[in-house]
C-alpha cells in the first residue's frame, strides 16, 4: 500500500530539520529522508549566533563547541582584532549541530533513504525512493543540498552559482590552539573573491578556503601556502572539498506543491559566505507558508526575508573585492563593522543596516584612528 504524509522533506540537514520541527509542532505527518546516515561529516566553518537558535524550545548548548571573544581579519601584512561585547558567536561541528537538530524533528525520519525521482501532479507528489519505496504527500520542501535531485526533478534553479571550498579539521599544538582559541581569523586578499579562515573547536581548528571563481588546485595551493605561513600544519591530513551555491540572482524555488529550501534554494551569503542561519531561516519560511496553506507564498517570503538582502551582499562584495585595501582600512579597521556583523549574524539586521551602521560611524572612526595615529601609544585601546 502506498504511504501518504502531509509533508515529505527531502534531506534532514539544517534546513530540512528546522521545516520539519515547526511542522511536527503544529501537528502534520511528516516524514524527513536523509541518505545519509547521521551524524555525517559537512564541510562549513561551523560560525553561527546563538541568538539564531533561540527561536527553538531547546538549549543547542551540548553542541557549542567554543565561544568567540574577538575577531581577526587579516589582509597582506596587516591584522586588526575587534573584540566582541558578548559570546553570542559561537562555533559548532556539523556533524554534531545537524544530528542534534535532527534529533528534535517532529517527524518520522529515515535515514540512508536516497531519494531517485519525484514526480508532481495537481493532486500530489509522488518520491521514489533507492530501496523502491513510493510514497505519497500533499507536499514536498526539499532540503537535499547544492545538488538538489529534486529541483533538477522539477526543473527548478537551473542557474546556479557556485563557489568552491575546501576545509581541513586539523589537530595542532596547544600553543597554536590557544593562539585562536576565543578568536577566529578571515584572511582577505589571498584569492580573487574569497577568504581564508581559522576557526577555534575545542580541540582542533576548523581551516579553510572558499572562494567564487578558482579552479580546486588554486584553492590547494593557495589554503598550503597561507597555512604554513600561519604556522598550521595541514599536510597529510584530511581535506574536504564542496560547492557552495551563492546567491546570484532571483530564480524559480517553488511550483504549486514543492519547496526548495537552504543550500538547494541557492541561498547562501554572496559575501560572508554563511549559509546555516538562512538554511534554518528558509526551513522556517517553507513550513510557515505550509501552514498557512499558501505556498506559493513560499518565493515572496524568501525574496523579502532573504533575496533582497542577499543583493545588497552582493553589491557589498564587488565593492569590497574591487577596492581591498582600501575596504580593509576604512570596513574591516572599523569596529562598527564587526559589531554590525554580529547583529547581522543574529538576524537582527540585514546588509542595508549594516552599511548605513558603518557610513554614520565613520567620522567618529576616522577621529579615532587620527588621534591613534598621532598618539601611537593609544592605538590599541582605541582602535583594537
Amino acid at each position: 500500500m502506498t504511504q501518504r504524509y502531509d509533508v515529505i522533506i527531502v534531506g534532514g540537514g539544517p534546513a530540512g530539520a528546522t521545516a520539519a520541527f515547526f511542522l511536527g509542532q503544529a501537528g502534520r505527518r511528516v516524514l524527513v529522508l536523509e541518505k545519509e546516515f547521521f551524524p555525517r561529516y559537512k564541510t562549513c566553518g561551523g560560525a553561527l549566533s546563538t541568538r539564531v537558535l533561540e527561536q527553538f524550545p531547546f538549549s543547542f548548548d551540548p553542541v557549542i563547541r567554543s565561544r568567540v571573544k574577538a575577531i581577526s581579519y587579516a589582509l597582506g601584512g596587516k591584522m586588526v582584532t575587534i573584540p566582541l561585547p558578548d559570546s553570542t558567536l559561537s562555533m559548532v561541528m556539523r556533524d554534531e549541530f545537524d544530528a542534534f537538530l535532527l534529533s528534535h524533528a517532529r517527524a518520522e525520519v529515515r535515514q540512508g533513504s536516497a531519494v531517485l525521482d519525484v514526480k508532481e501532479t495537481a493532486e500530489a507528489i509522488t518520491v521514489e525512493t533507492a530501496d523502491g519505496e513510493r510514497i505519497v504527500s500533499d507536499y514536498l520542501i526539499a532540503a537535499d543540498g547544492t545538488n538538489s535531485i529534486v529541483a533538477r526533478a522539477l526543473n527548478l534553479r537551473c542557474r546556479k552559482v557556485l563557489a568552491g571550498a575546501i576545509e581541513i579539521e586539523a589537530s595542532v599544538p596547544d600553543a597554536v590552539l590557544r593562539r585562536y582559541a576565543d578568536s577566529p581569523l578571515l584572511i582577505f586578499g589571498e584569492i580573487g573573491i574569497g577568504y581564508l579562515w581559522v576557526f577555534p573547536k575545542v580541540d582542533h581548528l576548523s581551516v579553510g578556503i572558499g572562494g567564487l571563481k578558482p579552479g580546486r588546485r588554486q584553492l590547494q595551493t593557495v589554503l598550503e601556502r597561507v597555512m604554513d605561513r600561519l604556522g598550521i600544519e595541514i599536510h597529510g591530513q584530511l581535506r574536504h572539498g564542496h560547492p557552495l551555491p551563492i546567491y546570484g540572482r532571483r530564480e524559480p524555488l517553488a511550483t504549486s506543491r514543492s519547496l526548495l529550501a537552504g543550500d538547494a534554494a541557492g541561498l547562501v551569503d554572496p559575501f560572508t559566505g554563511e549559509g546555516i542561519r538562512f538554511a534554518i531561516k528558509s526551513g522556517r519560511l517553507a513550513a510557515e507558508a505550509l501552514l498557512a496553506g499558501r505556498p506559493e507564498r513560499y518565493p515572496v517570503m524568501v525574496e523579502q526575508h532573504i533575496g533582497a538582502n542577499h543583493r545588497l551582499g552582493s553589491l557589498l562584495t564587488s565593492v569590497f573585492y574591487r577596492f581591498p585595501e582600501l575596504s580593509f582600512e576604512l570596513a574591516l579597521r572599523n569596529p562598527a563593522l564587526s559589531l554590525g556583523l554580529v547583529r547581522m549574524v543574529a538576524d537582527q539586521i540585514g546588509y542595508g543596516r549594516l552599511i548605513l551602521n558603518i557610513a554614520g560611524s565613520f567620522p567618529s572612526f576616522a577621529l579615532t584612528k587620527k588621534i591613534a595615529l598621532e598618539n601611537p601609544g593609544l592605538e590599541t585601546n582605541l582602535l583594537y
